[in-house]
């Protein structure tokens, strides 16, 4: 049998072709095939206006591709920003509304690993009407809910920014983003998402300095295989040491 393919789900607003470089230097770093989910702007704005089970079942398709053409039994799932809520959610065994599916992908995954996402309830009143889907999934499936089903859970996230009000363009920025998500803006994150988001009980956590969300800074989570392998391995390596991961192990990471 192959050794376990990775699936890429990327994140919000993103088209798959965006993460073509990212799933070569993550292929190469890996050592395994990486398949990238079909998510298109258009499905991302039809999955986060109206109804995320467009986007599920998308990264089912390319799951369940992936493990057809590979013979794998289970798949490595790697969701970056919201792709790795989608990673999250496609693990359950219940259904958001009547009409959605409900995936069981825990059989289907060995591990899943969440790139500058956010993970907690969201606090934020304008991210909880933008995103109901996000809240619902922390809540249903909290901490590392699977792991006793043998899927490890890791979690990247950086220090790259402070969010400062009145700070530069970049740390205004942050400011924006990390109020609009969690509703304190004055904190680290990675541009995007604050680190006190990116955080799970029960997953191996690599925190990285200097890294930022998205390839609209350098360098970002999955610009090059320096930086990739500064989290993919400590989480392997986490993984073989223990039947579950760890809570928590930091690295320094690169830039």
């Amino acid at each position: 049998m192959s050794a376990e393919p990775i699936v890429l789900i990327g994140g919000f607003g993103s088209h798959w072709k965006d993460y073509r470089a990212a799933a070569q230097h993550l292929a190469n770093v890996a050592q395994r095939r990486v398949f990238i989910a079909n998510l298109t702007r258009l499905s991302w704005m039809v999955g986060g206006l109206t109804d995320y089970e467009v986007l599920l079942r998308r990264a089912a398709a390319a799951i369940q591709h992936a493990l057809q053409v590979s013979g794998a039994s289970r798949v490595i799932v790697v969701g970056h920003s919201a792709g790795g809520i989608i990673g999250r959610a496609y693990l359950g065994d219940r259904a958001w509304k009547p009409h959605h599916h409900a995936w069981h992908g825990y059989r289907h995954v060995s591990h899943l690993i969440m790139v500058g996402s956010p993970l907690q309830e969201l606090s934020s009143r304008g991210y909880r009407r933008a995103s109901r889907a996000a809240s619902w999934v922390a809540r249903t499936y909290p901490d590392a809910y699977y792991a006793d089903q043998g899927v490890r859970y890791g979690v990247v996230r950086s220090r790259f920014v402070f969010g400062k009000r009145d700070g530069t363009p970049l740390e205004r920025m942050a400011w924006v983003n990390y109020r609009f998500i969690s509703g304190e803006g004055e904190q680290w994150g990675d541009g995007v998402v604050p680190t006190q988001m990116s955080t799970l009980r029960g997953a191996a956590c690599v925190e990285l300095e200097g890294v930022a969300h998205s390839p609209a800074w350098q360098p970002w989570f999955f610009g090059d295989e320096e930086t990739i392998r500064s989290w993919w391995e400590p989480l392997m390596r986490s993984a073989e040491q223990a039947a579950a991961f760890p809570t928590a192990h930091a690295v320094a990471g690169a830039g």
